[in-house]
């Protein structure tokens, strides 16, 4: 059943209430302080179900991707440093669509918040294309794999229990086909990890495989038909960093817009400056646009996969830049202050700017939907 307007106005004040009295911008940067440690609010996450939305009940979960996209604006408010978008709106769909009665005690453990999860999929030089994949893995014995590879920019990956690797087992480095998924233990022997944090609060890791010996266990579906699934958990990821990028413009101009009120000038409120009120209006307009695109390609997850990246593409290719250009207003609104650590709007636009890129820029979607057509 889908949900109601109601329902998710009743669940989105839930969350934001919560947020603002427990995940303040005092209470934000001392996660980013510790970014390279467990995530501080992952325990609460999971004790409010918020890891289990969009997931079947059957593993604790509840909803659909609508009731996970009025999480992922609220989220995204408040600019959240824990890594719920590359675990809960990426790993989780994957399992699922590729084994779901397979890994159904990996899926209740993660939305216990007992397991954390990253994709290992981009590789050096591959930029946006997770099919590119040189990694191999072949098999030893009659039982087991072995996997060599490099992997790069895996979100998450500081701060992962495991890496669900994406590895080639037939075919040529950008085909589609022959790819299959294993689940990896982050303190696995020949795997090396480097972990980063991205300059908008995020945690990635450089990831090396050397010689990495698994039992068949660890592999998730069928031997080389990994493609599919993996790509449609990226179109899902992508709708709710969409939808994490809206609830960071919607913080932008709500924040602009307080402080606007508050400065003065010649004698008056900044905001009777009619000049600036239409800079207001037009960010108010694009936040709007930007959402209903997004609902739009929400609603389209599930549809045949021709139909799905075409949304999804869309969608991006109008976030990606109305975000970039949002912060950007915001930030000189505020003034030289905009661009400082002490102001929560300068780590909007960092927020808006790292998500243009994530899931792929304006210019690959705009490509890969000239594919399409």
């Amino acid at each position: 059943m889908s949900p109601t307007d109601d329902d998710l106005s009743l669940f989105q004040d839930s969350v934001a209430r919560y947020l603002a009295r427990n995940y303040d911008f005092a209470e934000r940067t001392r996660a980013l302080a510790a970014w390279d440690e467990a995530p501080m609010h992952w325990g609460a996450f999971a004790e409010l179900g918020w890891l289990g939305v969009g997931m079947p009940e059957a593993v604790g979960g509840y909803g659909g991707p609508l009731d996970q996209l009025a999480l992922a604006e609220q989220l995204g408010g408040a600019l959240v440093a824990e890594p719920w978008l590359p675990n809960a709106a990426l790993c989780a769909p994957l399992l699922l669509a590729l084994d779901a009665e397979g890994q159904a005690a990996r899926l209740c453990a993660f939305v216990a918040g007992d397991e954390r999860l990253a994709l290992a999929a981009w590789e050096p030089g591959a930029r946006y294309d997770a099919c590119h994949v040189g990694t191999l893995a072949e098999r030893r014995g009659a039982g087991g794999w072995r996997l060599d590879g490099e992997k790069t920019l895996v979100l998450g990956g500081g701060q992962a229990d495991t890496m669900l690797t994406l590895a080639r087992t037939s075919g040529e480095t950008r085909d589609t086909g022959g790819l299959t998924l294993f689940a990896v233990p982050r303190h696995a022997q020949g795997v090396s990890l480097r972990a980063l944090p991205t300059y908008d609060g995020r945690t990635t890791a450089q990831v090396g495989m050397t010689s990495v010996l698994v039992d068949d266990t660890a592999r998730i579906g069928s031997v080389g038909g990994a493609w599919p699934a993996v790509e449609r958990a990226i179109d899902h990821a992508t709708v709710m960093l969409c939808g994490e990028a809206v609830g960071a413009m919607a913080q932008a101009l709500a924040l602009t817009q307080a402080y606007l009120r508050e400065r003065r000038q010649f004698g008056r409120a900044i905001t009777d400056n009619q000049v600036v009120r239409h800079r207001l209006v037009d960010m108010f307009v694009a936040i709007e646009q930007a959402r209903a695109i997004t609902e739009a390609a929400a609603a389209r997850l599930d549809d045949a996969p021709a139909a799905r990246r075409r949304a999804v593409s869309l969608a991006k290719a109008f976030v990606s830049p109305a975000g970039r250009r949002v912060g950007e207003d915001a930030v000189q609104l505020h003034g030289a202050i905009g661009m400082t650590d002490e102001y929560r709007v300068g780590h909007c636009y960092k927020r808006l700017a790292a998500a243009a890129n994530l899931f792929g820029d304006t210019a690959w979607h705009l490509a890969r939907l000239a594919v399409q057509d």
